[in-house]
């Protein structure tokens, strides 16, 4: 008696994992993500020209709150409370400009950067939380899209970071948005 009911116990279990490995056979792989969006833009954030400061490069404590970088690369005037007349002609023209050199030594004032794009193709994406994976980076770093603006059949899409202290000393930008 005990052996039939083992043996009907495993002939139940054998069509029930028959049937399940079939069914896993047959399901649709799941969704992928949202479809990445390719963007070319430019970082901006609270930032300040300031005068070399002997021992800072190497972890001199300096007075005040920031990030220092011993260079500057010429668009430290670019400030977050400029993003609202941000133009894609101005965006366009900020990567083709020769910036001028406006000093030898910068502080980043302010953990909250922004990053405004160009959509290079697709449609539009929908503001709202998302990972920026930019170029050249393996880690893509948590952020939102705040406004997407179409303005002439061009699309400019703004957003705000938190995080990616590595990313402070990089302008110009390529990055996609993954979304899940």
């Amino acid at each position: 008696m005990a052996a039939l009911l083992f043996l009907g116990a495993c002939a139940y279990l054998g069509v029930f994992l028959y049937e399940g490995l079939a069914a896993l056979r047959q399901a649709p792989p799941p969704a992928p993500a949202e479809s990445a969006y390719p963007l070319r833009g430019v970082a901006v954030r609270k930032e300040r020209v300031i005068a070399p400061i002997p021992g800072a490069a190497e972890g001199k404590k300096l007075p005040g709150s920031g990030i220092y970088f011993s260079a500057c690369d010429g668009l430290e005037s670019l400030l977050p409370e400029e993003l609202a007349e941000l133009t894609p002609e101005v965006l366009a023209a900020l990567e083709e400009e020769e910036p001028e050199n406006l000093g030898e030594a910068r502080v980043v004032e302010d953990v909250v950067w922004y990053y405004a794009a160009r959509l290079r193709s697709g449609d539009c994406p929908a503001p709202g939380p998302c990972r920026l994976r930019f170029a050249g980076f393996s880690r893509a770093v948590p952020a939102r899209l705040l406004e997407v603006r179409e303005l002439g059949g061009k699309t400019i899409l703004l957003f705000r970071l938190t995080e990616g202290g590595a990313y402070l000393n990089i302008r110009f930008m390529e990055a996609e948005i993954e979304r899940s």
